[in-house]
């Protein structure tokens, strides 16, 4: 009884406090009211003398966002969606809100909407790439960047934030393209260098993507992205100290176990068993569910002839991830090599090749894996289960 009551009196203040204005009139006067709680108040206000008033919800709705609450802001915009539902943007707002919370494909879906009911107004291409950039689908990305950019100028900083839907989505070319035109128009960013690096390293522009991954991290040091990818370069480059120090310094800003079994493969390609050793353990302390660096350190293990401490990392490996042919073949090196145990190389040669194993050329160059099988491939028995 007293919360009715008090219901009512707060109805007949708003009623009193309104007598005279338009719901109209109270959402103008909210939008160039400066404190959040009065503009709240009026807008309330406005929705109670008209709850059919699709305005009031719209800017109520974006207050609610402006005040860190999305999801009010959801409910407020999907009742001016409902109010006005051929108003394209109302749609786009929801849509904003949607993408603050991480709802993707729900604020896709809205800027589709939006742009089925005004095809002309390209902001919304430009929302909807953003969108689709955040739930990975860089080729859909890439197309309404495209739209975008044939309906007027865009501007620098537009231009490098469209690189990266490009890039991944290995339109190598056009990315190129599209840097080179920010960079004629003063931006000069990390991000543009770093991109267009990327770019670059996807065509093969080894010596140009080196240079521009340096120009990104001379703007910005601590730029880790900018050292892991200028590592691959250097890797596809045959310039492996460079490519351990760009992996040495990543790991400083950025101490992942991925990127110590990388740099771990860099040591094992030098010849440094000791320090290939010492990553892919790292690896393993820190990811000890993860297979791959198992597997390294027990292909490592095999060449320095460390059979039974091999077999344990290959056995490792397999049972956290037995569905990777690779440790199979490796295991099968181990019993070869330790202790010529025929049938068991060949069962787990069997297994590598009912996991889809297919590097069979390898298996007999000894500069590959071909030095594990010496004497056994090439008998005829091998030939027939590698090639079977």
């Amino acid at each position: 009884m007293v919360r009715t009551i008090g219901f009512i009196s707060i109805v007949l203040l708003l009623a009193v406090y309104s007598w005279g204005q338009t719901a109209k009139q109270l959402v103008t006067k909210a939008k160039k009211t400066v404190q959040v709680q009065e503009r709240m108040t009026l807008l309330n206000q406005a929705i109670l003398l008209d709850p059919e008033y699709a305005d009031a919800y719209h800017h109520r709705a974006d207050v609610h966002l402006g005040m860190g609450h999305p999801e009010q802001a959801i409910s407020d915009y999907t009742h001016a969606v409902m109010l006005r539902p051929q108003d394209p943007f109302r749609y786009y707002a929801r849509a904003l809100a949607y993408l603050e919370v991480k709802k993707n494909t729900a604020a896709i879906a809205d800027l589709t909407q939006a742009i089925s009911l005004k095809p002309s107004y390209r902001n919304f291409y430009l929302a909807r790439a953003r969108a689709y950039m955040k739930a990975e689908k860089y080729d859909l990305a890439r197309l309404d960047f495209v739209k975008y950019r044939r309906m007027g100028e865009i501007p620098a900083h537009i231009g490098g934030e469209m690189l990266p839907a490009y890039v991944l989505s290995y339109h190598y070319e056009e990315a190129e393209e599209l840097a080179q035109q920010a960079l004629e128009q003063g931006e000069d960013s990390t991000l543009l260098h770093y991109w267009l690096g990327r770019a670059l390293l996807g065509k093969g522009d080894l010596d140009e993507a080196v240079s521009h991954f340096s120009k990104a991290i001379r703007r910005d040091e601590t730029y880790a992205p900018a050292y892991r990818y200028r590592a691959n370069a250097f890797k596809e480059m045959g310039e492996l100290e460079a490519c351990i120090d760009d992996y040495t310094q990543l790991l400083s800003l950025q101490p992942e176990a991925i990127f110590y079994n990388r740099r771990g493969l860099i040591y094992e390609e030098l010849g440094n068993y000791e320090n290939a050793l010492a990553d892919y353990t790292k690896a393993i302390e820190m990811t000890p569910k993860w297979s791959i660096p198992y597997n390294n350190r027990g292909y490592l293990q095999m060449q320095q002839k460390n059979w039974a401490a091999a077999k344990k990392d290959l056995e490792a490996a397999i049972s956290l991830d037995g569905s990777v042919p690779t440790p199979y073949v490796n295991l099968a090196g181990v019993y070869w090599m330790w202790k010529k145990d025929r049938k068991r190389a060949y069962q787990n040669l069997d297994k590598a090749v009912r996991r889809n194993f297919q590097d069979f050329s390898s298996l007999y160059n000894d500069a590959q894996k071909g030095w594990m099988f010496q004497g056994l491939n090439h008998t005829s028995e091998f030939r027939a289960l590698t090639y079977k």
